[in-house]
């Protein structure tokens, strides 16, 4: 890789920052502009979220800049006309120098590559070979959330070249863990989540597999992910697995916040029936957040019987 793209995609790196930087400056004094029955938090998360997406928009202009060290090309027309092994090359040196990441022309570029099938071996290759826990990694000199990124940066090749044929090989390589990190599970949700069509029967198929072992570890990432489709287009099918779920898991308090995540209402009787029938052996913090899930859903809980008789006191301090 010569040094030229190395300082436009440098260059374009720190600019990006720098628009970044000013957009949550910009959106931080909207603070007080928060309307007073919104959580403080929650309209935090929102300017934040709305401060990136127009960062991310001014970074997809600066791509179709010319650029004199690119021979007066932009960046999305320059990448276009890189080999494979330029591209991957590119790819790799984004994924662990760039602290915004890959920009999107190498990732279109190489995602519009005509060798669709070199581009799947790749990614392919990666995620057999790459480190998915520490323990995996082979130079301790480096984090393994750097070396990750390698990863991440191939689900975005995939995700653009409408790529869903490795859903059930990454969900096979988490599975095969005890547990792993939570940006580990964040990372392979983001291309799990853009493939319904082949991840939810087969993550289906994993939750009905492991319901007996109390669905615990990698099985609580996954649920999340198949109500994160579900949440954009309902089905009885996710219901049954969110239901189930709720039924063998070890840790019910995954299962209650995936249900009232997901919202559907069908799910306040079995939450009710649930605590009534359990009493005595509820735990508080399962109990809490059943009842949270019930109101949030729009049930009543007005005929629930509170076994440690301070809910309603605790949500009235609220």
């Amino acid at each position: 890789m010569n040094d030229n793209i190395k300082q436009v995609l440098t260059r374009y790196d720190q600019l990006a920052a720098l628009i970044l930087e000013q957009k949550v400056d910009e959106f931080a004094d909207k603070m007080g502009q928060k309307p007073p029955d919104e959580d403080d938090v929650t309209y935090e998360q929102y300017l934040q979220h709305v401060a990136m997406e127009e960062t991310e928009a001014q970074s997809r202009e600066m791509e179709k800049e010319p650029s004199d060290l690119l021979g007066g090309m932009s960046m999305n027309d320059y990448f276009k006309t890189l080999t494979f092994d330029e591209l991957t090359e590119i790819l790799m040196f984004c994924a662990m120098e760039l602290d915004r990441g890959v920009p999107d022309s190498v990732i279109n570029a190489l995602a519009g590559t005509d060798d669709q099938e070199k581009v799947r071996e790749y990614a392919a290759t990666m995620i057999g070979n790459a480190a998915w826990v520490d323990e995996e990694l082979k130079d301790e000199n480096v984090l393994f959330e750097m070396e990750f990124q390698k990863l991440r940066a191939c689900f975005k090749v995939l995700i653009a070249a409408g790529d869903g044929s490795l859903v059930k090989a990454v969900i096979d390589r988490f599975m095969s863990y005890p547990r792993t990190t939570e940006f580990v599970a964040d990372s392979i949700a983001e291309y799990v989540e853009a493939f319904p069509e082949e991840s939810v029967p087969y993550i289906t198929a994993k939750i009905e597999e492991n319901k007996e072992a109390g669905l615990e570890g990698p099985c609580e990432d996954l649920l999340i992910m198949i109500t994160n489709i579900g949440k954009k287009e309902k089905s009885d099918d996710i219901y049954s697995v969110l239901r189930q779920a709720f039924r063998y898991m070890t840790n019910k308090i995954y299962a209650v916040i995936c249900l009232a995540d997901y919202g559907d209402e069908k799910a306040v009787p079995m939450l009710k029936t649930y605590i009534n029938r359990h009493q005595k052996t509820i735990s508080r913090d399962l109990f809490y957040e059943m009842m949270s899930a019930i109101q949030n859903l729009g049930g009543d809980i007005a005929d629930i019987s509170d076994p440690f008789g301070d809910f309603q006191k605790k949500m009235n301090k609220k």
